[in-house]
């Protein structure tokens, strides 16, 4: 096809440098080279062929009709009695100049052409990406579409069923198993797995209480189950470690354990996808399985707490510290006693519409009437308890007075008629502790004490 395209851009420079002088002999036959004319009508040539072609062939035009003229001239024609100099000189300065404008024209043709390039293959690029995207967030839809609650209602739903069944004789995963799966099967890609009932033994049993999908028969000697067994742990095989042809147990353990770490079932699952093989995931169904054996747990005893405002309390916060342990996160503990009952509507709806769905908010009252908010930010580091204040108007720099200490700090507001004491729930934190201190700062000794130890602290200051 180049050679081609070069052939034909040769012939046509030929053609069009020969003819002019065919073209001046059928106009004047004793001057086919316009040597007696005003104009130098022969430099066309040359110039056409140069802007068309580039240097190369316009000289070769040019070279072509000097040729022709001087050849006429040594052989004594008559239509070339002199030899013309001057145009001679002007065919090949013309060519220079129109070559010179058509390599520069070229340039930037070239130039146009790369940046078209390159923005065509980021164009291509982007509009691959955009028909990925496009198609990912249709499945999306549809996926969400499918799914008409979301992981906090499903948990909500399960909380009424385990609920509805207090009191109830049975195994405690009776009636429950399927919801169970059914939540997990939703949200972590589950796609085949069993949930079995553990004794006061911590023996596992042999036969599943519900299935999602035909679950291979459990095997007692499972290393997957038995460290989620021994640990109280979610457990996982390890791929890079393990022939994939030699994978035909469980894949995944999820225990339900609840705060006082006793193990009331496993979910094991038998079948999953790759990409759900990961520490996320496996974080995820830890919590999952903690709140599940919490439920199972009441659910076990038969005895209800929602009126007890310290045992839901001590629930949930030993919860919480148990995932702050494992999923090396922090959390946050927040009581605040509030004296007026003005000052009480005002504030819980301020908490009621502040917080978020994964917060936890028990409002119990002391003996002297006053209301107690106490909250739990599971996730959230001082900073964002602090955000929290700020939005809530119960910041460090509106408070009439602040007491810090190692790990928590308390305020007073109002003429000590709103009192707020935040905990930094770390690694290390104790419940026991934090309960014992919640208790003071409920009584009004936490404060006292702190400005004592204070003033104590200001008297021995040497300075």
């Amino acid at each position: 096809m180049l050679e081609k395209v070069v052939n034909i851009r040769w012939t046509e420079s030929i053609a069009i440098s020969l003819s002019f002088p065919v073209i001046g002999y059928a106009i004047d036959p004793s001057d086919p080279f316009y040597l007696n004319y005003r104009f130098p009508w022969l430099i066309l040539a040359p110039l056409l062929t140069s802007l068309r072609h580039g240097f190369v062939h316009g000289i070769t035009s040019a070279a072509l009709l000097i040729g022709l003229v001087s050849i006429g001239f040594y052989l004594g024609w008559p239509q070339v009695p002199f030899f013309p100099k001057e145009l001679t000189v002007g065919l090949l300065l013309v060519t220079v100049v129109a070559a010179e404008f058509y390599e520069s024209w070229i340039r930037k043709t070239k130039l146009l052409d790369h940046k078209y390039n390159h923005l065509k293959v980021r164009m291509d690029k982007f509009a691959r990406t955009y028909h990925l995207l496009k198609g990912s967030h249709y499945q999306l839809e549809q996926h969400l579409a499918s799914q008409a609650k979301s992981l906090r209602l499903s948990l909500l739903d399960l909380k009424k069923k385990i609920l509805s069944l207090e009191g109830n004789k049975g195994e405690p995963l009776t009636g429950v198993g399927e919801n169970i799966l059914k939540i997990i099967g939703s949200y972590a890609n589950v796609q085949m797995g069993g949930i079995y009932a553990v004794n006061e033994q911590g023996a596992i049993s042999a036969k599943p209480v519900a299935c999602l999908g035909q679950p291979r028969a459990l095997s007692a000697s499972d290393p997957v189950v038995g460290e989620a067994l021994r640990t109280g742990h979610v457990a996982s095989i390890e791929l890079e470690k393990n022939d994939s042809a030699a994978v035909v147990g469980a894949l995944v353990a999820v225990p339900l354990v609840d705060v006082y770490h006793k193990i009331w079932g496993v979910v094991v699952v038998n079948e999953m996808p790759l990409f759900a093989l990961q520490e996320s995931t496996m974080d995820f169904l830890a919590v999952l399985g903690g709140k599940m054996g919490d439920l199972i747990k009441r659910r076990a005893e038969a005895y209800s707490i929602e009126n007890d405002g310290r045992k839901v309390f001590e629930s949930r916060l030993r919860r919480i510290l148990g995932d702050v342990k494992y999923l090396k996160t922090s959390a946050v503990a927040i009581a605040t006693v509030v004296t007026s009952e003005e000052l009480q509507r005002k504030f819980l709806a301020r908490f009621q519409a502040e917080l978020r769905g994964v917060d936890e908010l028990l409002i119990t009252k002391d003996s002297w009437g006053r209301q107690v908010f106490l909250i739990l930010l599971p996730y959230t580091d001082e900073m964002g308890a602090n955000e929290l204040l700020n939005r809530i108007e119960l910041s460090k720099s509106s408070a009439e007075a602040v007491f810090p200490g190692s790990d928590k700090t308390a305020f007073s507001f109002c003429n000590r008629n709103i009192r707020v004491c935040t905990w930094i729930l770390a690694n290390k934190a104790s419940p026991e502790k934090v309960l014992s201190e919640v208790d003071q700062f409920c009584k009004n000794e936490f404060i006292d004490t702190t400005i004592v130890g204070n003033q104590n602290e200001i008297i021995s200051d040497p300075v």
